[in-house]
């Protein structure tokens, strides 16, 4: 077959492809049906997620064909209804780089592997028959002009690994955005950002007339409370001597229980301020009533955020510095759907960054959330990694690789082997020793390992399968099975 003769039948394909998607058109006098996107069913993304892998990309905009409003002005309504529209920008939520750039990079990269992720995991159609006749070319030549090249399968160690995107975190458990609690004016800074901090070291001090207050207070219901304790003492006392009213006493007992509780108070008060027992034993030993507040660390850690300056005035619900353990970091990892079946809580996995290249780090998976993303169909897990030379940075991108299996024996196809055909994945199994016959070989793929497939069946160790051209073999597939009522076209309706 040469280069013209190849240019025929894929001419002839794309011919029997439209003829096949005439005959799949619904009557003009039949109405389109309105899907609950807004939009006509057969046209959405969202209720037919195979048209992202059908149409592919957009070179125009960067974006899946099947997902671009600049092109397909309709699909506005679609995203309006799903809850993913940025009105500020004119653009759909997930895409929308100016708002959410972490968001638009990760959909786009799940986007364009959206077609492998819809057609790998499908079984083959148990009544599909195009992949029941062998595609017999003129000659051994004409497969080696149009580039035909051949791997020879053999079965060997497969350890099952899952590589999805990941987001780096600080550690939630040690991480703390710290404010007053009291309001005040910021009268002095001693921590600044980068800096190192230990557990109760000074990060700002406030002056604040509420914790003066407290102070008072405090000292002023122990003072009561030695005044009626002292009172329901005497008035005790006199009543066993039969020269007091037991009324009298009882009313005195009672005020010194009231300020007894009043003083509890008011340590508690100082307490909820943030001063440790040991301040508070001070204020009542010393007399203390300054109005000076101190901002402490909470732990060992980093300074990583600061939003304060001296002299402005406090309020309770700005943080003023964050503090973070980054010894420890978290990788925020986006798993799949189908990955629940094999990645569980306490696998190994490694994070590599693109901001270190050459560098790895490992970890372990510590949780899986219990709740679908209904926008990306995705769910969120979190790896654990160390961090000691403190090369790890939040927000920083990479990929995660999840060890989901053990290692076993097994056979492997490259995913350049493996075409869809319209229902079924197929690979082409050389039947010949000349290399002119081709069986197409209906496959059930197990696991996606990078660069190949797990094969569960309908590959043996062995076969010889064809890897770069087998697209052709499937284009001259396709030729032969239009209009033949099989699976294909039904796909094609969709």
């Amino acid at each position: 077959m040469n280069t013209a003769l190849l240019a025929t039948v894929l001419s002839l394909c794309a011919v029997g492809l439209s003829a096949a998607r005439a005959q799949a058109q619904p009557a003009a006098s039949q109405p389109a049906a309105t899907c609950p996107h807004a939009i006509e069913a057969a046209r959405c993304p969202f209720c037919d997620p195979s048209r992202i892998e059908r149409l592919g990309m957009c070179r125009e905009h960067g974006v899946p064909e099947a997902l671009c409003v600049k092109c397909k002005p309709y699909l506005k309504a679609a995203f309006v209804a799903a809850g993913d529209w940025c009105g500020e920008h004119d653009t759909p939520e997930s895409q929308c780089a100016i708002c959410n750039p972490a968001e638009a990079k990760a959909t786009m990269d799940r986007a364009a592997s959206a077609g492998s992720e819809l057609r790998w995991r499908r079984e083959p159609s148990l009544t599909c028959s195009t992949s029941a006749s062998p595609i017999v070319l003129a000659s051994a030549q004409v497969a080696q002009t149009i580039g035909l090249e051949y791997e020879k399968l053999r079965a060997a160690p497969l350890v099952r690994e899952i590589e999805r995107n990941a987001e780096l975190a600080y550690n939630g458990s040690r991480y703390a955005r710290l404010s007053s609690r009291a309001p005040g004016v910021l009268a002095e800074i001693r921590k600044d950002l980068g800096e190192s901090v230990t557990k109760g070291d000074v990060l700002a001090v406030v002056d604040s007339t509420d914790l003066g207050s407290s102070k008072s207070d405090l000292l002023q219901a122990i003072e009561t409370f030695k005044l009626w304790d002292t009172n329901a003492a005497r008035e005790r006392a006199l009543v066993e001597k039969g020269v007091g009213v037991e009324r009298e006493a009882l009313e005195a007992e009672t005020r010194a229980s009231e300020s007894r509780i009043a003083v509890n108070r008011a340590r508690q008060r100082l307490r909820n301020l943030g001063l440790s027992k040991e301040q508070v034993a001070a204020v009542e030993q010393d007399g203390d009533t300054s109005s000076l507040l101190e901002l402490v660390a909470p732990f060992d850690g980093t300074v990583v955020e600061r939003a304060a300056v001296v002299g402005e005035v406090v309020e309770l619900s700005k943080p003023l510095f964050a503090v973070a353990d980054i010894s420890t970091m978290w990788a925020q990892v986006d798993l799949a759907e189908a990955d629940l079946a094999v990645v569980r809580t306490g696998q190994d996995a490694t994070v590599s960054v693109d901001g270190l290249p050459g560098r790895s780090f490992t970890g372990r998976l510590t949780w899986i959330s219990t709740q679908i993303d209904p926008r990306t169909r995705t769910l969120k897990a979190r790896v654990e990694l160390k961090n000691p030379e403190g090369l790890l940075r939040a927000h920083m991108f990479g990929r995660a690789r999840i060890d989901a299996g053990e290692s076993r024996q097994t056979v492997t196809v490259p995913k350049e082997a493996v075409q869809w055909e319209g229902c079924c994945n197929v690979a082409f199994i050389r039947s010949d020793d000349a290399g002119a016959t081709f069986r197409p070989a209906r496959l059930v793929l197990a696991h996606d390992t990078g660069d190949r497939y797990e094969v569960a069946d309908g590959l043996q160790p062995g076969d010889t399968v064809v890897t770069r051209g087998s697209y052709i073999l499937k284009n001259e597939l396709l030729k032969n099975s239009v209009g033949a009522g099989c699976c294909d076209v039904d796909h094609l309706k969709k």
